[in-house]
C-alpha cells in the first residue's frame, strides 16, 4: 500500500485535510447553534422592549399630551388667583 515515502506524505496530507474539514463542519455547526440562540434571545428583548413601550412610554405621552392642553387653563387660573389676591 505504502510503496514509497510520498505516498505515506500523499496519505497524511489526506487525512489532516479530512481532519481539517471536519473539524471546519463541527465549529460551523456549533456557529449556527449560537447564532439562533442568539436570534431568539433578541426576538424575546424585542418582546420586551415592546411591552415596556406599551405600558410606560405611551401613557407617559398621553399624561404629557393632557398636561400641554391643560396648562393654559392652569395659568389662567393662577393668574386670576393671583389678581385676586392683590385685591385684597
Amino acid at each position: 500500500m505504502f510503496a514509497t515515502s510520498g505516498d505515506i506524505l500523499n496519505m497524511s496530507l489526506a487525512i489532516g485535510f479530512i481532519l481539517l474539514i471536519i473539524f471546519l463542519c463541527i465549529l460551523i455547526f456549533y456557529g449556527i447553534l449560537i447564532l439562533r440562540d442568539t436570534s431568539k434571545m433578541i426576538e424575546e428583548v424585542e418582546e420586551l422592549v415592546s411591552r415596556v413601550h406599551k405600558t410606560i412610554v405611551e401613557p407617559l405621552r398621553a399624561v404629557d399630551y393632557i398636561i400641554e392642553r391643560a396648562m393654559p387653563y392652569i395659568e389662567t387660573i393662577l393668574e386670576n388667583k393671583k389678581r385676586s389676591r392683590r385685591r385684597k
